[in-house]
């Protein structure tokens, strides 16, 4: 009989991809394991840091809110202390101007303090002793443009501002001390600002034409009476009129005493010099409503026209 051989299974020739696959195969678990191990450490690393950097802004909002607290309880509790003693009358006008300095130095930017430098005007009014009273008057002008300046650099960037010359009649030498006349005059300027908005592609422009017009002054006042009328276009397309009749003095503080306009923006009228009888300096000052001061809120309509136009040129 012959002998069965016994099977052998034949071997099956690798091809280059075959090698390839057996020797990248361990490879790869390891690439795999790095992967993982890289990932990971670096997800770790990202979150750790994340927590780090937002218990750090925690850390500083309350350290803000508390900082913010306490100086509003402070101006508060000064407020109110000063405020008390300028409108009693048990103190010395140099007491009341020192009190109303310290108001105006740290509250500029949130109250109209015009009524109160009104107010301390006539009280320096009824002084008889003419040496204390120019004394007085100097320093409360002073204090006055003080603020102005101020809120002016304040306004530095965001604002445009022109600058206005009045010019006195030739007849204002009919003006007499001490008796508080009103003369007439006629007087007229304006100045033209823009601003642009875009939406998108789209740029809309706005320019407003400003007319000041100077009826009457008052030299023992230092006052000047103004109307006011500024003409809107839309690209080039009249859209309105806001006409406003008022006094200008060294009391009007811009971020507080302006005319608000189309589009969340301002125009104030500056007096910045009363210098009898040559001329009176004025500055107008164009800038956004979110400059103006913390009292002043915006209206709704403009917040929401704000935010329409920023999601659609997003």
């Amino acid at each position: 009989m012959d002998t069965e051989k016994p099977l052998v299974p034949k071997k099956e020739k690798r091809d280059l991809w075959d090698k390839i696959q057996i020797v990248m195969q361990p490879i790869g678990g390891l690439i795999t394991a790095l992967t993982i191990a890289l990932v990971s450490y670096y997800g770790s690393s990202y979150l750790n840091n994340k927590q780090n950097n937002e218990a750090k802004i925690s850390l500083y909002t309350q350290l803000m809110s508390s900082r913010e607290q306490s100086e509003s309880a402070l101006r508060k509790d000064m407020f109110n202390s000063i405020l008390g003693t300028i409108l009693k009358d048990s103190h010395s006008l140099d007491e009341n101007i020192l009190q109303l300095e310290l108001l105006a130095y740290n509250f500029h930017e949130s109250l109209n303090l015009m009524p109160l430098f009104v107010y301390m005007s006539r009280q320096i009014a009824l002084e008889k002793n003419i040496q204390l009273k120019t004394d007085y008057q100097k320093r409360l002008y002073k204090m006055a443009g003080d603020v102005i300046s101020k809120q002016i650099s304040s306004l530095e960037g965001a604002a445009a501002r022109e600058t206005m010359f009045i010019s006195f009649p030739g007849d204002s030498i009919k003006y007499k001390p001490g008796l508080s006349q009103d003369f007439a005059m006629d007087w007229k300027d304006s100045k033209v600002f823009y601003d642009t908005i875009k939406v998108g592609n789209t740029n809309s422009v706005y320019k407003r034409v400003v007319f000041l017009k100077a009826s009457g002054f008052n030299v023992d006042e230092k006052t000047v009476n103004v109307r006011l009328d500024i003409e809107t276009s839309l690209n080039n397309k009249f859209i309105n009129m806001v006409t406003q009749e008022f006094t200008i003095d060294y009391f009007q503080f811009p971020m507080i005493d302006n005319t608000r306009l189309s589009n969340d923006m301002r125009c104030a009228v500056v007096m910045r010099d009363f210098s009898f009888p040559n001329f009176v300096e004025v500055d107008i000052l164009y800038f956004p409503g979110s400059h103006s001061s913390l009292k002043e809120k915006p209206y709704y309509d403009d917040v929401v026209k704000k935010l329409l136009m920023n999601k659609e040129g997003n």
